[in-house]
């Protein structure tokens, strides 16, 4: 499945406004499809290909990307660890799941790279969940991450370990 982007996304790589990326589009530049709701996505592979063919790279690098499916019910806890990680790797795609429904739909669309759980924030079957996933190869290239106990203190040399953990 490959990965797509709104034109907004694509506006802050480039650094442009909407209405410029929206002329890409029209100009046949940017190859892209319409949504049933009416707005338009753009493949990896073909924003790629603009990238190529235009000699215009995105300043987010679109190769390395980290997408991290952030597991558990503390909501707030989540959003402090999702500020932290975008604010070492701002391209990161970063979203959160709190049942294991929402850990399949993450899995089919995000695709992450990363599961990160906290042991003690995060409900038993969950956390069993996720190491099943991702012990038994149910799915492939994702690198399960537990954060440590104290990661209050050591967040920021966590954060940076994530790129060394790439997949």
């Amino acid at each position: 499945m490959s990965e797509l982007f709104g034109t907004s996304e694509i506006a802050q790589m480039y650094h442009v406004t909407n209405a410029t990326v929206l002329n890409w589009i029209h100009a046949g530049k940017l190859k892209a499809f319409t949504t049933p709701g009416g707005h338009y996505r753009v493949a990896r592979d073909d924003l790629n290909e603009f990238a190529r063919t235009y000699s215009a790279p995105p300043t987010i690098a679109l190769e390395h990307d980290l997408r991290l499916l952030l597991v558990g019910s503390d909501a707030e806890f989540y959003s402090r660890l999702r500020s932290a990680v975008l604010f070492r790797w701002p391209q990161a795609q970063i979203e959160h799941a709190r049942t294991e429904f929402e850990i399949g739909w993450w899995l089919a669309r995000l695709d992450p790279t990363h599961l990160i759980i906290h042991p003690r924030l995060t409900p038993g079957e969950l956390l069993e969940h996720c190491r099943r996933l991702t012990s038994q190869g149910i799915v492939r290239d994702i690198r399960l991450a537990e954060l440590p106990d104290s990661i209050e203190d050591g967040l920021s040399q966590w954060v940076d370990h994530l790129d060394s953990t790439h997949v």
